[in-house]
């Protein structure tokens, strides 16, 4: 097959020399790619069980080979065999190592966490004991200085007032502070009467009863029975909220009674049993506002045994009873001080074990709960006892503290539980670690398997899939060897028609003008015009085809440059394109232009004209006789543009391919090249519309249905710049709106642009071809008569010649060759601007270079060949001279057209 494909290529390498170096390049890079393909498929057939069956042995070598390759597939499945065992194995492996790693990490990591817990838990519960000790302390101090200031006496409830305000101040938290001293019972009335006249005066509210306690068994108090002294709590602040405290005599119950005897007889800070705090007789007081349990002791002061005190001589020393201090604190007030620093959730509780008649008594209890932005609260617990507190679920082992507390002459356990969340976040993170690594490890494992099954079965694809590669790379080789064809074919068949036109018509000519009088008759000048006309055409129709190939190609790849600007498109788009179909059309086709006045769309005008000027030139080959109607209008906000004719239409059947490149001709003389509709396509394309066949458009005329194609620029019309041009085109009005216009034989000559070129310029044309100079030099003489033209045949050439000569404008091809090297076009720009020549330059080129040309230095660019004809070589020297822009490719076309 790649043989046959070779000879086709062969057969086909006359047409064209570029054609013939292309293929013969694809046929060494094709035949190496099927010699190694082929080359593979063998070796792979080899190594394919049954080998021998599909591709029989041709010699000995290739026995042999399979019979190595029966060999080599008995040692390849034994292989495989220990492979997949191997893997199962690997796989288990993989499975238990992950399994135990997350084990230990997860019992190691939970086993630290718990650990950290509990030394932090022990911390802050020690923390707070060793803080409720050291507040007590600073009770004991407080009521240690009480007494030592009211110890002689010599001092006045307001003294005693601010005393308390002092205590106040140092942010102690207590229920009052007193003050009791030993009043014989020869004192008490004078101890009551300076009471009552003390609480007349300043608490007339209060109904002041004298020195009160417990008589007997008497549960209420009342009037104190007559005594031989008496402990009343004669000065206390506050005194609101704690009248019924007023002179009660703490020596005159079982249990104040055994607290005053310890004070005095250890000589050290003594405390009551738990009290339940009252207001008023008969109600329960709450430390605070908390609904919890509110419990409080007094904490008594005797004095300190002074090491300065001396008696008088003869005195005798003061036995007991004497006076003593008192503070009554509440015991949430002490919870409280004792956990306000804590940063952690826990529970305290307290219990005294004191108690003569009790084994521990519950003093009181709180827990502290932390929330948002470092704030707390406290919650007061309800009454629970040892035993139960310490058989509870809350205290267990690890998270619960106890300590036993020596307070004043009481012997207190306090118990700490931790209200932590067990499951910490390092926990969390800790078993999310070691699922990671389980579930890692299981991946691994399913990964190992997967891999294992999945290579296995790219083993066994892989030979069909090299197998299927050289039938692709085949294939490819066809298909890039059939559009070599197709394209070789079109080439030639476009080209050969017109050059064999061309070719003839000139011979004609020739032999004309070889007789002995040549162009002697009418008949021979008239015949020798229409050969002239022929080879013009042939040419031109070449020409614009190369181009159209050229812009196709550029368009296909995105390379032409699409400059959206204000555009009227009836002056600057419409009118244009109809003077350019009024030059070609027939006396029987009237070109007529339907646009609004003043409609200007944001578009490219140079490459909408060319859209209309192929769709009309495309309409010219199908229309005998009637019209070519050019329409531009608004249509829902979208400016819609239309070519529509009389012509014969284009058949059902070829409307899908429309559009497609190398097409087939729509009419019966098969005439066009085929990729027209293509660019007008691409070109569409690129400025964001579509372009489309009105498939339901009748011309009006019998027999000829017409074609009308749309384009749709998608987008709405602007207001018109303050800065438009004048028009610059002719035009005759039909029905005097100025909305339409026909362009007739009465018409003025429309395409020539009035131009006016300096004199005495001085020019130098850069060009290898020496056919081209001359073409250049008789066409300037022309339109420029008085011009200076000298010739160069090389860029070396052009250095040398500006050292000596000074030039006005500078024309420099791009590939021209030299004996001693190849100075390119934009070397040869570059050279000259380095040099300091400042002339306006115009790169030519029948390529693409325009981008080259500019970057080097250049003013101008042209695609080569210029134009002959004298009015649109007039326009492109006035253009190079006067303007800043490169003419393009579709404009030089334009150009001559005019």
């Amino acid at each position: 097959m790649m043989e046959q494909v070779m000879v086709v290529r062969q057969e086909s390498a006359p047409k064209s020399t570029t054609t013939r170096d292309t293929t013969q390049s694809t046929n060494v890079s094709s035949d190496s790619l099927h010699r190694h393909n082929t080359s593979m498929i063998i070796c792979e057939n080899q190594l394919c069980k049954g080998c021998r069956l599909k591709n029989p042995p041709e010699n000995d070598e290739e026995a042999q080979s399979g019979t190595r390759c029966e060999s080599l597939s008995e040692t390849t499945s034994t292989s495989k065999g220990l492979c997949h065992r191997s893997t199962s194995g690997l796989v288990a492996f993989v499975l238990i190592l992950g399994t135990a790693t997350a084990s230990a990490f997860v019992a190691i990591g939970i086993k630290g966490s718990r650990e950290s817990i509990q030394l932090e838990f022990t911390r802050s519960a020690r923390t707070s004991v060793a803080t409720m000790k050291d507040t007590f302390e600073k009770y004991v101090n407080a009521v240690a200085l009480i007494h030592a200031r009211c110890r002689h006496r010599d001092f006045t409830r307001r003294e005693f007032r601010e005393l308390y305000e002092y205590m106040i101040a140092s942010e102690l938290h207590f229920k009052a502070m007193q003050f009791s001293p030993n009043v014989t019972h020869a004192k008490r009335a004078e101890v009551e009467e300076e009471a009552r006249v003390f609480y007349a005066e300043h608490y007339p509210h209060i109904d002041y009863q004298g020195i009160r306690g417990f008589n007997g068994n008497d549960t209420t108090l009342s009037p104190r029975w007559n005594q031989s002294f008496y402990f009343p709590i004669h000065y206390m602040e506050p005194i609101l909220g704690n009248e019924a405290a007023i002179d009660l005599d703490y020596y005159s119950s079982k249990t104040r009674i055994r607290a005053v005897d310890a004070l005095f007889a250890l000589q050290t800070p003594s405390m009551t049993d738990r009290l339940s705090l009252v207001k008023h007789e008969g109600q329960t007081s709450r430390c605070g506002d908390h609904d919890g349990p509110s419990f409080g002791v007094v904490l008594m002061h005797p004095g300190a045994a002074l090491s300065n005190t001396t008696l008088e001589e003869g005195a005798i020393q003061e036995e007991w009873p004497r006076d003593f201090s008192a503070m009554v604190i509440c015991i949430p007030d002490l919870l409280n001080r004792s956990m306000l620093y804590e940063a952690r959730d826990m529970s305290v509780f307290i219990h005294d074990l004191s108690h003569p008649e009790e084994a521990a008594v519950f003093m009181g209890g709180a827990e502290v709960v932390h929330y948002g932005n470092g704030n707390h609260f406290t919650n007061f617990l309800d009454e629970i006892s040892l035993e139960d507190l310490v058989e509870s679920r809350n205290c267990k082992k690890d998270h619960c503290y106890r300590d036993t507390i020596a307070i004043a002459n009481r012997q207190w356990t306090i118990t700490v539980i931790d209200q932590e969340n067990q499951i910490s976040g390092t926990m969390i993170l800790i078993v999310i670690g070691g699922l990671i690594i389980l579930v890692a490890s299981v991946f691994l494992a399913i990964w190992v398997r997967t891999n294992d099954i999945r290579t296995r079965k790219f083993n066994e694809m892989r030979r069909e899939a090299d197998a299927e590669k050289a039938s692709l790379i085949l294939q490819n080789a066809r298909q890039a060897a059939k559009t070599e064809r197709e394209l070789n074919d079109f080439i030639s068949h476009e080209v050969r028609n017109p050059v064999a036109a061309a070719m003839a018509a000139t011979n004609f000519v020739k032999v004309e003008l070889h007789k002995q009088n040549p162009l002697a008759t009418e008949d021979s000048i008239a015949q020798a015009k229409e050969d002239v006309s022929i080879i013009d055409n042939a040419l031109h129709f070449i020409n614009d085809l190369l181009r159209n190939m050229l812009d196709m190609h550029r368009a296909a790849s995105k390379q032409i440059q699409i400059s959206m600007a204000p555009t009227d498109l009836l002056h600057d788009v419409i009118e244009p394109t109809a003077c350019l179909l009024y030059r070609g059309r027939s006396n029987k086709i009237k070109i007529l232009v339907d646009c609004p006045q003043n409609l200007f769309v944001m578009t490219d005008a140079l490459r909408l004209k060319q859209i209309l000027l192929n769709l009309g030139r495309n309409s010219q080959k199908f229309v005998d006789e009637g019209f070519i109607r050019l329409t531009a209008k608004e249509i829902d906000g979208n400016v819609v543009l239309s070519v529509d004719d009389s012509g014969s239409g284009i058949p059902k059947e070829k409307r899908q391919q429309l559009f497609t490149k190398y097409q087939e001709s729509l009419d019966a003389l098969n005439q066009g090249t085929g990729i027209g509709l293509h660019l007008c396509k691409n070109l569409v394309d690129l400025m964001g519309g579509k372009i489309y066949i009105d498939e339901e458009y009748e011309s009006g005329i019998t027999g000829h249905r017409g074609t009308r194609f749309i384009v749709a620029l998608q987008t709405s019309s602007i207001e018109p710049p303050t800065n438009v041009l004048p028009n610059l085109y002719d035009k005759k009005s039909v029905d005097g709106s100025g909305t339409s216009f026909a362009y007739g034989i009465g018409n003025v000559d429309m395409h020539s642009l009035p131009v006016e070129l300096p004199s005495d310029l001085s020019v130098l044309f850069v060009d290898d071809d020496a056919v081209l100079r001359k073409l250049f030099k008789r066409s300037i003489c022309v339109v420029a008569p008085e011009w200076t033209i000298r010739e160069a045949a090389s860029g070396e050439t052009a250095l040398h010649l500006v050292e000596s000569e000074h030039f006005d404008l500078i024309f420099c091809d791009m590939y021209m060759a030299s004996v001693e090297k190849q100075l390119l076009g934009t070397e040869t720009v570059s050279e000259l601007r380095a040099k300091g020549i400042t002339s306006k330059i115009c790169g030519l080129s029948a390529n693409d270079k325009e981008s080259e040309f500019m970057d080097a230095g250049a003013d101008f660019f042209v695609f080569k060949p210029m134009p002959c004809d004298a009015s649109a070589l007039a326009s492109l020297l006035h253009r190079i001279l006067f303007s800043d822009a490169s003419v393009t490719d579709t404009e030089d076309c334009l150009l001559r057209n005019f």
